[in-house]
Parts: structure tokens; sequence; C-alpha cells
């Protein structure tokens, strides 16, 4: 018998979800074989896909995550590639509606999952763990194996000036917890601040107390890093490809501070940039803080087309 055989025949989700139709018989319930994708995913990620485990253990396994549906979010890569973009693109926007999400291992296009009655399943599961099966002989609660509600990610962490880092997260841990993860591996005295863009989409600042899964993100991404030093702020300036980057600056600094940083990242010259604020145009002499320009603001920067009057050279 094959490890994934096993592994269904032992924890028997066909068996479980006969115990819900039983009581809920005109409920519309998840089908078989989302629950058995589920516990698929319970015993790669809490055994390693070990044969020998304890039956037990992964029954608590399964029914915790089955009280949790709510935050479920499961895909596999294993007949299909995320190296696609038309690929990546489609799941990362499947990856953001509204969970539990379970992705077809062999169609990222069907989420077995959705439109069903997962709350009946979650009240079911609840009274499963108060029954003798999920305790031991003296009486305490079977331990559950060490199972994610979402598979880790990669985080590649750019910061200009240094090399990419590589950090794995999961998409349910807390920003702060990113921004810790940065700091043993660089040692910084002003504050971090993290932002990141989805392709078509604007960029936004990663808020400490929010996590990636708050922000719709549970495949692997790219985030900006920044230190700033009060009062420093950053912005963000959207270029005419509609990507954007950040950028380090004093509220008080003119604007053609901020266009030193553009040319000097970008390589497109002061005298060729044009920069938008809410629609305004700013002139290079005026503070940044004359157009009320405040922490994570968004501008438009455009090339300047020929014969438009434009800074001369020094």
């Amino acid at each position: 018998m094959s490890s994934l055989h096993r592994i269904l025949g032992s924890l028997s989700p066909h068996v479980f979800q006969q115990y819900v139709k039983a009581k809920c018989p005109r409920a519309s319930l998840p089908p078989l074989y989302a629950l058995e994708l589920l516990t698929v995913y319970a015993w790669e990620m809490g055994t390693q896909e070990e044969e020998n485990f304890r039956l037990d253990e992964g029954l608590t396994t399964v029914m915790q995550l089955l009280q949790e549906y709510e935050f479920i979010c499961i895909y596999w890569t294993k007949y299909y590639t995320l190296q696609n973009p038309i690929i990546e693109d489609f799941v990362r926007k499947q990856l953001k509606r509204e969970r539990p999400i379970i992705l077809d291992p062999a169609d990222p296009t069907h989420n077995v999952a959705k439109g069903y009655r997962w709350d009946i399943v979650a009240q079911r599961a609840c009274q499963c763990l108060k029954q003798d099966c999920c305790y031991d002989n003296r009486e305490n609660p079977v331990p559950s194996w060490n199972v994610k509600r979402a598979r880790d990610i990669q985080v590649t962490v750019e910061q200009w000036g240094y090399p990419d880092l590589i950090l794995w997260v999961n998409p349910y841990a807390p920003i702060k917890k990113v921004k810790e993860k940065i700091q043993r591996s660089r040692a910084y005295s002003g504050l971090q601040r993290l932002s990141f863009q989805e392709p078509g989409g604007e960029r936004q600042l990663l808020r400490s107390h929010c996590s990636l899964a708050y922000y719709g993100v549970f495949s692997n991404t790219r985030i900006c890093m920044l230190e700033t030093i009060p009062p420093e702020i950053q912005v963000f300036v959207k270029n005419p490809d509609g990507g954007s980057h950040p950028y380090v600056i004093h509220p008080n600094s003119f604007v053609l501070g901020l266009k030193q940083q553009i040319e000097d990242k970008l390589g497109l010259l002061r005298k060729q940039q044009q920069l938008e604020f809410q629609g305004q145009v700013l002139e290079d002499w005026l503070d940044l803080g004359r157009y009320g320009i405040q922490d994570s603001d968004t501008l438009i920067l455009s090339e300047k087309k020929e014969g438009e009057a434009s800074l001369p050279d020094s």
C-alpha cells in the first residue's frame, strides 16, 4: 500500500464525512476529495511523509485544522509551476480569495473547498476532539503534529546597495517577526520600513502588527526594505512602467533631492524627470512638505517630452 493510501485509510476522512452527513443530511458539506487533500497536507507537513506515524496524533491534527478552516490556504506545485507568469498571476489571485482554499494539485483553477458548510464540519471536529480517541490512557489530550495552516513561503528582501536576503516565512506570522529576522541578519540603528508591490497593484507599506496573509500574500514574494531615522520619511515613486520604488528623504528636502535619488537608482536624468502628487506637478526648488507629502505617499514619475522646460546641466 502506498503512503498516500495508508494515510487516507488510517485517518479515514470518508468515515468522518459520513458522520457529519448523518447529523446534517441536507447541508452542503465539503466533498470527500477536499477532506482527503487536507489529510494529505497534514501528513506531509506533520510527518515529512513518513510511513510510520501515530494515528491518534494524525486524527487530532486533522480535526484541529478543520476547526481553523477560515485560515486554511493550501496548494501544491507538483503538476504545475509558478515559474510560468500566467499561472503565477492566476494562482496569486486565487490565494487572495476567501478561505478555506485548497487548490486541486492537478488544476490550480479549482478550489475544491469553495462554497461548502465548513462551519458545520468545524463543529463536528470540535466534538470529535472531546471523544476518548483524542485522549491517552491518562486522560491527557493527544498531541497534534506541528502543521501550519499555510505553507512557509520564500520572501526575498531587497535593499539598495546590499545583496538580496532570502527568508522563509509563514504567511500568518506577524510582519514584526520578519523584521526580527532581518535585524538578526543585518544590524540597523534606524526604523525598518518594509513594502511590497504585486503585479498591477500599488506599493503598500507592510505594518508590523499585520501579517503577509493580511495582505493576501501566500506565495513567494519580494519586499523592499528601507531604514529611516526620524524625522525621515519614505515615499513611493511609481515609474512609467507601472512598477514603483521606495525612497528615504527628509520631509523638508527639495524635490530636486528626490530626483537625484531617482537618477542614481534608475539612471533617468533629473532634467528628464517630472514628478506629480495628487495631480500637481512638483517644482524642483520647493520642499516636499510644501505639497503636504507624508510618509508612504505615492508620487507619479514620468519622463519629460522633448522641448519641455528642464533643469539646466550643472
